[in-house]
């Protein structure tokens, strides 16, 4: 036996001495030690889990919340946007209507009769949401703008009004001019569908205001020929706001004020109009 054999053999020694005045054997020992009164598996169970360990693996069942149902699978009007058609058949409407907020929704409406107190009952103006005027006499006789929205379509190309060919030129839009934006369409509808300009643009050369509405603007709601629809037309008695911006300021400021009593609004508990009306699409009275 060489030196370096002789060296290893006393080296495993002392380890061994060291381990045993540890006690560290005797605890590797109890560690390891099986009792044996462990009752071994049955035979048949062994054969079964055998089975599926080389089987289908089992499907666990989890149950799921409820998924949430949209307004329109929950029987609810889906309050987005709708479009309008005049009597000739010619004159697109657009309104957009707020959606209902799945987070808020509390399942329960109320009429504004229901909601609001005596007081702003007896002061609140009733409408039926219809706006049954024309354009502004001002801008009529500075522009030249035919007395009613048939007459405007008829007398400026006329056509068959599509929501393929908002222009009425005959031709559908394909392909890229199919994305032209509603913006741009607009603007080339000044004399054709005042009705579909003002809802976007303000008469030209006027500025459109973004901020705070004042007074007066708020009291137009209020005086002319109901509301509620036909905001391009609408708009042209607001010089400096546009139809969308009116739009929405009756949602989101006359409608919850109490200030109009619309037939097609009705309130969450909290104070939420919700849009209850049809999304017509009939001719217009």
């Amino acid at each position: 036996m060489n030196e370096y054999e002789e060296q290893r053999l006393k080296n495993i020694e002392r380890n061994r001495q060291l381990l045993q005045q540890l006690d560290i054997l005797r605890a590797k020992d109890d560690t390891f030690d099986i009792p044996s009164t462990t009752t071994a598996l049955p035979k048949r169970r062994i054969v079964e889990n055998s089975q599926r360990a080389v089987g289908k693996p089992k499907k666990l069942k989890v149950e799921l919340p409820p998924a949430r149902k949209s307004t329109r699978l929950r029987g609810l009007p889906a309050p987005d946007m709708q479009v309008e058609v005049d009597k000739e058949n010619h004159i697109e409407i657009t309104q957009q209507e707020e959606s209902v907020d799945d987070d808020l929704w509390d399942g329960k409406l109320l009429t504004a009769d229901e909601y609001f107190n005596e007081d702003v009952k007896k002061n609140a103006i009733r409408t039926d949401g219809h706006f049954r005027g024309w354009l502004s006499e001002e801008l009529m006789k500075k522009h030249g703008f035919e007395g009613n929205a048939a007459d405007c379509w008829e007398k400026n190309g006329g056509g068959k009004f599509s929501y393929k060919d908002p222009l009425g030129t005959g031709k559908k839009s394909t392909g890229r001019s199919q994305r032209t934006s509603a913006k741009a369409i607009a603007q080339m509808m000044w004399k054709k569908n005042p009705n579909m300009y003002f809802y976007r643009h303000n008469e030209p050369g006027i500025e459109q205001w973004t901020g705070d509405w004042t007074e007066d603007e708020k009291s137009i709601f209020l005086e002319e020929h109901g509301c509620g629809d036909k905001w391009g037309i609408f708009a042209s008695y607001i010089s400096h706001r546009v139809g969308y911006q009116c739009s929405n300021f009756y949602r989101s400021e006359i409608i919850p004020s109490g200030l109009i009593f619309d037939d097609n609004y009705q309130f969450t508990p909290s104070g939420r109009p919700v849009y209850v009306g049809a999304h017509r699409s009939n001719k217009n009275e």
